[in-house]
């Protein structure tokens, strides 16, 4: 189902589904994180620009949404989808209750983890909405699906420092993408 709905997502966007080893292995490990049970609450997507960790993400949320919002379901969930950039201008905007809605959400999904600024101000005082919010679920083991450009542990620990970072090992199983770009190129 779930490589239905990754094909959905790229269909919506006007392509084609490009078919590679790398992507089968993806979605099924994708799969298996949200089938079985982890001591981690979220999943990681991380790896270069254009390789296909949005769309995996979208289609985890698709599922998830499609599946809570069945007769197959008794309970109603829906994942709440935000770019990391949202986190920032909610709080720029002193958006505290579109923030606070975010923090509580039961399953997020935060897409582009460090493409935010790192602090903003806000009344004066000098804040770091996406650092909040990471602390706040990790503190409460909250359903968290994320993806990013960065790469390795040093990229996470320069951008958010170590706390976050060592966080970061122990909120997230991690899924590398090391594919190239699938956007067509010039």
């Amino acid at each position: 189902m779930l490589a239905v709905c990754y094909r959905l997502q790229v269909e919506r966007r006007g392509h084609r589904p490009q078919s590679d080893p790398g992507l089968d292995d993806r979605i099924a490990r994708a799969a298996r994180w949200l089938t079985s049970p982890s001591a981690k609450p979220g999943l990681l997507l991380f790896g270069r620009p254009g390789n296909g960790k949005t769309t995996l993400a979208q289609a985890i949320a698709q599922l998830i949404n499609a599946v809570y919002d069945s007769a197959l379901s008794y309970e109603s969930k829906h994942v709440e989808c935000v770019h990391a950039t949202e986190l920032t201008e909610a709080a720029r905007a002193d958006r505290s209750e579109r923030l606070a809605a975010i923090r509580r959400a039961e399953l997020l999904f935060i897409d582009d983890l460090g493409m935010e600024p790192s602090t903003v101000k806000s009344w004066g005082n000098e804040v770091s909405p996406l650092v909040d919010v990471l602390y706040y679920r990790y503190d409460r083991q909250l359903w968290t699906l994320a993806t990013s450009n960065l790469v390795n542990d040093g990229d996470i620990t320069r951008r958010y420092g170590v706390r976050i970072a060592d966080r970061f090992s122990e909120m997230f199983d991690l899924l590398g993408f090391d594919n190239g770009s699938y956007r067509p190129h010039l």
